[in-house]
């Protein structure tokens, strides 16, 4: 063993045992993985195994400052932090729980920074680094950062006392301000006295969690108790009144009654109107007004319920959009995040070109071309040639090329944005998008690359109308969706190589409304003129918007996402098929496949695309 290869293994040895010591468990098992980030927020941890970034074989100090930080955090998550206190305490909503989350995270370090300053020197390197991801794209706004990752950072420093770093200097720019008009001067410190009891800590977080109005089912409750109260309050007043004054409210309620439900049912809200937008196919349009008397265009306040599924309701669609990827950073960030992009996946790309280009030769042998030969007329048959010049009196033979049939064909590949894959999952997505379109246009077949997120983590203007308008209860969708065009089915790869970088970029990713989604990708593939349509879905987990969820019934986004799926399989002629990426879709679609690890990806992409093309996968 050389020199370096033996530095290595004793750093990884060393950076184990120290895990181990710090978290007092000497049996727990701990490996280290290319796919693992240093400096990324602990979600979840299991008490038995730990993995940390791989480190390369260069050792560099500031490499083994941020394993050694990302190992300190996880021992310190295990030795401080209580499952079952947490989980009793955790709110329901779950922005407000991944703030809890942050929250405990960095109570669990400053107790470590607190006792032993190795450790905190550790953990500065990982807040570094973690700051630097956030603030990589130079976000301006509060809602262009992910709330338990600020949070995360704002209460770290709040707890230890420590300087803002100056990679963290524009995110506490940003929200030092919104916390103290929420939180009052101190703030998060008042965390700090709280750091050693963890009961205690919690109660004081879910507090501070309420105080920021994170928590939406605290806001859900207040309804609830507010209008208990109001309903008790008019019994009383019912009482006192006189017979003909009961009888005359009594009518104008049911005069009240039987117009609320037109308010509700508002056009202008309900709607969705932006259908199939394309500058490069100037029919689509046209042939997208020509929708409205198809059964299954998305005017939710058409649609019937399917068995005792819901009609899905939309609050307000004015705050919704439809935008192509380059209208999200300029020509220079888009750049950047596809170099980024490339060189994270250096080391699969070569596997999954290689399946694509097994996908190719079967496409292209499935439009294998043959020849008629011996015919009066067509092409000269240069390969008889030498016999016509030693016998002049043979005439002259010709050939013609017969091409055997394939269906003009469109492919959709519909990726889930939302923040649950970040990270390896959204890159390997937009990598084996990127080089699936490639091979497919090889093949004349056209893709066209979507994505699905939404524009705010907490309903966004959308929620904001819906608080001053008197909060009414089951307003139905509750979120400004964000609907993205990565490449159009008209535009060719070269152009749009770019834009598929900007699923990297920080704070773009957020919750994910996949009913409507689908039927959005469903609209722009059902006006085209191919023959044969594709549909594919990528996604990591069911529809979950905090927002919506907590002032509707909770299996509302599910069910819609039934209602859209029943109808694009049983009353279309478009095919549909999904991949789960650690997540059961075969509930959902019919034509479906799960896979555990995103590693999985690429391989189940092509042998899924294989099989559509009625080819041996």
């Amino acid at each position: 063993m050389d020199s370096k290869n033996s530095d290595l293994e004793n750093f990884k040895h060393a950076t184990a045992s120290t895990l181990r010591t710090i978290a007092s468990n000497k049996d727990i098992g701990v490996s280290f993985s290319a796919g693992e980030k240093a400096g990324s927020p602990i979600k979840t941890l299991s008490d038995q195994s730990v993995r940390l970034p791989l480190p390369d074989k260069e050792l560099a100090e500031a490499t083994r400052n941020l394993i050694r930080g990302t190992a300190d955090a996880k021992a310190l998550r295990l030795k401080y932090h209580s499952r079952s206190i947490h989980g009793q305490n955790a709110p329901m909503d779950l922005t407000a729980r991944a703030v809890f989350d942050a929250l405990e995270q960095a109570r669990c370090e400053a107790i470590g920074a607190q006792n032993m300053m190795g450790v905190a020197r550790n953990l500065n390197a990982t807040l570094q680094e973690q700051c630097m991801r956030i603030t990589q794209n130079n976000p301006q706004k509060m809602e262009d950062y992910n709330f338990a990752d600020a949070l995360h950072v704002m209460g770290r420093l709040a707890m230890t006392g420590e300087p803002v770093p100056e990679s963290a200097q524009q995110l506490v720019q940003t929200w030092q301000p919104w916390l103290n008009e929420r939180l009052g001067k101190d703030g998060l410190k008042n965390l700090l006295p709280h750091i050693h009891n963890q009961e205690e800590f919690a109660d004081i977080a879910r507090g501070l969690i309420t105080q920021m109005d994170m928590d939406a089912s605290e806001a859900k409750n207040y309804e609830d108790e507010k209008s208990e109260d109001e309903a008790s309050t008019s019994e009383e007043e019912e009482s006192e009144n006189t017979p003909d004054e009961n009888e005359d409210e009594e009518q104008s309620g049911n005069d009240e009654d039987s117009e609320f439900p037109e308010d509700g049912e508002d056009d202008s809200e309900d709607e969705i109107t932006d259908i199939g937008e394309d500058d490069n196919d100037s029919d689509e349009n046209e042939n997208a007004e020509n929708m409205s008397s198809d059964p299954f265009h998305p005017q939710r306040q058409n649609n019937t319920a399917i068995g005792d599924r819901p009609t899905y309701n939309i609050y307000t669609d004015q705050f919704d959009e439809i935008i192509k990827a380059e209208e999200l950073a300029d020509p220079y960030e888009l750049e950047r995040l596809r170099q980024l992009l490339d060189s994270q996946l250096t080391h699969i790309q070569g596997i999954i070109t290689k399946l694509a280009n097994r996908l190719q030769r079967k496409l292209m042998a499935q439009q294998q071309r043959a020849w008629e030969f011996d015919l009066e007329e067509g092409m000269l048959d240069t390969g008889r040639l030498a016999r016509i010049i030693a016998n002049p009196s043979i005439p002259l033979a010709y050939k013609q090329e017969k091409q055997t049939e394939f269906k003009d064909t469109v492919v959709t590949i519909l990726i889930d944005n939302s923040g649950s894959m970040r990270g390896r999952p959204i890159a390997i997505a937009a990598m084996c998008a990127d080089i699936i379109t490639r091979t497919l246009e090889r093949c004349d077949v056209k893709v066209e690359i979507l994505g699905f997120t939404t524009r705010a983590w907490k309903g966004g203007k959308s929620r904001d109308l819906w608080i001053e308008s008197g909060r009414q209860n089951h307003p139905g969708r509750l979120n400004d969706l964000r609907h993205i065009i990565y490449k159009s089915a008209d535009v060719p790869w070269r152009r749009t190589r770019k834009n598929l970088g900007l699923m990297l970029k920080e704070g773009l990713l957020k919750e994910n409304i996949d009913g409507e989604a689908l039927a959005w990708a469903y609209n722009r593939i059902a006006v085209r003129g191919e023959q044969r349509k594709i549909m594919m879905v990528i996604s990591d987990g069911a529809p979950v918007d905090d927002s919506t969820l907590s002032v509707n019934p909770s299996n509302i986004l599910e069910q819609d996402l039934r209602n859209v799926i029943y109808r694009i399989e049983n009353s279309t002629d478009i095919e549909l098929n999904a991949i789960g990426i650690g997540h059961d879709v075969t509930r959902y679609y019919q034509k479906a496949m799960t896979i555990a690890d995103v590693d999985e990806l690429a391989k189940a992409l092509t042998a899924r695309l294989a099989e559509l093309f009625d080819l041996p996968s």
